[in-house]
């Protein structure tokens, strides 16, 4: 399978959205993409994956049986050596975000492998690694995830993919 599409409302495919992302970040942190792309006109520190029931064993992380948010991964894959962009608007609504995120990479001593690009016109959606494409219409939010319908096309197509990082990468830089 290269391609998955998901159309979901709060009564259908609730938590196929939920769960591909939790895939694509524990897949992230098993194997971390040179440059992993979140563009996303409203992003939170969501949490990304559900450690609650043990499934994932990230006793090296010091993380238990919790929900593990975004900047928490994005924090991991950094010290892996991964750079990640973000890009969003100027919005108030990702500040908090934004703020955690840098604040947790200072003092980490990764604050260059992450960079935050803010655009007030933006309105794509999507997250790109080396080996996957995620686009849609979804935001990186609680209710994006959880509660709005939306639609998403999840592709491992090598020509899809690489298109993506070259015009990732001309908008807002990154790592090739």
């Amino acid at each position: 399978m290269t391609s998955r599409y998901i159309s979901k409302t709060s009564w259908q495919c609730r938590h196929d959205a939920t769960d591909l992302i939790q895939a694509i970040f524990s897949a992230e942190l098993v194997s971390p993409s040179r440059c992993l792309w979140i563009v996303s006109p409203w992003v939170s520190d969501i949490p990304v994956i559900d450690n609650g029931s043990w499934s994932f064993r990230f006793e090296d992380l010091g993380w238990g049986r919790q929900q593990i948010r975004l900047s928490e991964v994005l924090l991991e894959l950094a010290r892996r050596g991964s750079t990640t962009i973000v890009a969003t608007r100027p919005d108030a609504h990702n500040q908090l975000f934004l703020q955690t995120l840098q604040q947790q990479c200072d003092d980490a001593g990764h604050a260059s492998r992450i960079r935050v690009h803010t655009a007030e016109s933006l309105h794509e959606k999507g997250i790109v690694g080396d080996s996957f494409y995620l686009g849609g219409s979804m935001n990186m939010t609680y209710s994006g995830i959880e509660l709005l319908e939306e639609a998403l096309h999840f592709t491992t197509d090598p020509e899809v993919v690489a298109q993506t990082r070259v015009r990732y990468f001309d908008r807002w830089g990154g790592e090739r």
